[in-house]
Order: structure tokens, then sequence, then C-alpha cells
């Protein structure tokens, strides 16, 4: 059944990009239609009005169907920067209630991992809202993969439906390598930046598109045996996003389909450096409070060497599994949480939450030559302390039992949802 919703949902995407420009157009002649002569934003603080009245399709006054409507409040309410959105026409006129979020905010995450030494912990400072144009800015240290690394990134908003969204970041990546049959490792930073350009998120159509041009110096360090040699690496990145998801705090809905291609050379050794990723993001709400929620990626790169591979463990793949271990050359998880909400004041919610991850990856050696495939699987639950009324923070604890490859506890706590 997994697989044909899947190939549903890509048939309905092709078809939706063929026959995108038409529907368009042939809501607004609908009968449903009605015009409004102007509109009315209430609830912002620091934001500018034009950023929420930028996202209709077209100035008012204008005709809107219901469509157009509710498509409007969805971009509204996926800026994120607010906890409450209404939308509404009332004597022809736009009316929209929102209620801010406070976005100027240190940006701290913290996630156990698998050993005391697999530890995430992020540290820095963010807003989210810019010049009101909830542009973000964001200043980052964070400590995984048992190295220190600092971002310094700004990103506009990509719902502008006829605006080139642009975003560019500085980083300093590092990693420490060691593997399963060698007590040996090294190393790897990489100082380097990124730009990324997104295209208008048009009406009428859930498909978007974005490029990203990426370089970076690769330095190998503390190499206790024979490491691949450091480089330059150029690399572009375009993306296809099939976009239908709708944010909330508590109960998301929709989904979200993103492929990227990821082709890139790597002057040094002079090699081919690609990859591929499939990303899935699924909200099925099965009440007010309550939804099942679906993550799933499939990600592969070229063989040859292990400073070019995908990484999973308990931070991002299957709870319980070791981190920064697991160097592979594809792999695949999925992650089911099944949440339900309790509202224990204003803006503050309790949420409790069982959850299963499944996974397969194909490992690689130091050497960069590829291993045979292994199952991963794990249940657990857990629970979420969830303040509304901050951006992207909440305390979350989870008890996971891993399955396989073996058996294992983990107990993991932070402060965002595993995703």
């Amino acid at each position: 059944m997994g697989r044909i919703s899947f190939i549903l949902r890509c048939l309905a995407a092709c078809a939706g990009l063929l026959l995108g420009s038409r529907l368009c157009q042939a809501e607004v002649q609908t009968p449903e239609a009605r015009f409004i002569v102007r509109s009315d934003v209430t609830g912002i603080i620091h934001t500018k009005p034009e950023t929420i009245l930028e996202l209709l399709p077209r100035p008012v006054p204008d005709h809107f169907n219901d469509q157009e409507v509710k498509e409007f409040e969805r971009r509204v309410r996926n800026l994120a920067i607010f906890d409450a959105v209404q939308v509404s026409v009332v004597d022809q006129v736009l009316v929209v209630v929102v209620r801010e979020k406070f976005t100027l905010a240190p940006i701290v995450n913290f996630s156990t991992g698998k050993t005391n030494q697999d530890i995430d912990v992020t540290a820095g400072a963010g807003e989210y809202n810019i010049g009101g144009e909830a542009t973000k800015l964001a200043a980052i240290f964070r400590y995984n993969q048992r190295r220190p690394n600092f971002e310094l990134a700004m990103a506009q908003h990509s719902f502008h439906p006829t605006r080139w969204a642009k975003e560019a970041n500085l980083f300093l990546a590092s990693s420490a390598f060691r593997f399963q049959d060698s007590s040996a490792g090294w190393h790897r930073d990489r100082l380097g930046g990124e730009l990324e350009w997104k295209s208008p998120y048009r009406y009428g159509s859930p498909l978007r598109y974005e490029i990203v041009l990426r370089a970076y110096r690769e330095f190998i360090a503390d190499a206790s045996i024979q490491a691949p040699p450091s480089g330059y690496f150029i690399g572009i990145a375009p993306e296809l996003i099939w976009d239908r998801y709708h944010w909330h705090d508590l109960v998301p809905s929709g989904y979200r389909l993103t492929l990227e291609l990821r082709p890139g050379y790597f002057l040094g050794p002079n090699q081919n450096r690609h990859e591929g990723r499939l990303r899935y993001l699924q909200g099925v709400p099965l009440g007010q409070q309550t939804v099942l929620m679906l993550n799933g990626v499939a990600e592969a790169v070229n063989a040859g060497n292990v400073n070019h591979s995908v990484l999973i463990g308990s931070q991002a793949g299957v709870r319980g599994l070791a981190d920064n271990l697991y160097r592979n050359r594809a792999q695949s998880y999925l992650n089911t949480e099944l949440r339900h909400a309790v509202s224990i004041g204003p803006r503050w919610a309790v949420q409790g939450v069982v959850f299963s991850d499944l996974a397969l990856f194909q490992g690689m050696g130091q050497d960069g030559s590829t291993r045979g495939w292994t199952g991963a699987a794990n249940v657990g639950g857990g629970v979420r302390i969830i303040p509304t009324w901050l951006t992207s923070t909440l305390l979350r604890v989870d008890v996971a039992r891993l399955l396989a490859p073996t058996d294992a506890w983990l107990v993991q706590t932070a402060i965002a949802q595993y995703f």
C-alpha cells in the first residue's frame, strides 16, 4: 500500500505540473470568486502588513475564490512566526487576525546521543523576522559529530508568489571519523559557503524549484591511519519540491516531497562527488490534537572516498543506533510518530508520542570500499512540552528500544522535535 500510495502521489504531481497554469486560471473564473475591496490585518507587532499581504496571488482590490483564500492562509501559517492565524472575508474585506511569536531569541538546542561523546549541542542567536519581513538571520555554534561547527546564515522566506527568495551561509563543518573495524580515524574540516535561490511559489501549483551553489575547502587532520587527501569542492544542487504541507505547532497536515540532485567535483585527488536525496514529510490529522507524522529519507553518493558519504545514527535516522559510526554509500529510513497533545494553559501543551524508526543502509570502509546492507529498527515512546509562543523550541524526552542490528536502549533528550 505504501508503494502504491507513493506512485499515485507522483502521478498526481505530474498531472499538477502539466495542468497547473490552466487550473489557476480556471479558479479565478469560478462562480465562487468574490470581490475584495480592501484588507484588514490585526495582531501584528513587528511584522509589516505587506509581508503578509504580498503572499496573495494578486493585490487587492480584485476577485479571489475560496481556494485562493485558503492557500493564502496556509502560506501565512507556514511563515512559522505566528502561533495563531485566522483568515476570513467579511463584507468584501479580507480580515487577517494573527498572534505573533517572540522571534528574537537565542538558538539553543540539545540532544543526547548513543554515548556522552555523541551529544549534539547548539548555541547561538537568531532573529526570524528581520525588518518585519519574515527574513531569518542566525549565528550558530554547534557541537556535533564529536567536533565544533560554526554557521552564519541569512534566508528570506520562500512563500512569495512572484519573488525569488535568496539564502546565503558561511560555515565551518567538522566531523570526527571512526570505524567499526578499527580504532583509527581522522578529523575532517570543511570551510566554505552556499548561495541558494528559491523559485516563486506560484498559486495554482505546489511545485517549487531551487538551485544551490556550494564550495568548500576540505582539510584532513589528526589522521592515525592513511586518510584521503585534502582538496577543494565545487558543486551545484538543483532541487524540486512538491509542497502541500501545512505547518502547525501541534497538528501539521498535508505532505511535502523533495528531490535533490547534487552533482559536484573534488579538486585535489580529482574525483566526482555526486549525491542524490529524496525526502518525504507528511502529517495525517486524526483529531483536533492528534496527528500521525511520517518522515522518509532515501539518499546515496558515489563510492570511492569515505569523506564523501552519508551518515545515520540516533541524531538522525534510528534512535538507538550508534552515532558518528555508520558512514554509508546509500541509506534510507522512515520515522513514524503518533502524537497526541493536551493543552495545559494558554499557549502551552503537553504532547505524548509513540514511535518507530526503520532503516536500511550500505556501509563504507575507511578505504572507500562498500560493505553489505544492514537493517535497523526500533520502537519507543516519549513526551514533549511545547510552548507555542516560542519559535522552534520545545522540550523532548524519548525512550527507544533498538531491536536491530543489536539490542540496546536509548534515552534521548532534546529541545526540538525529532523531525
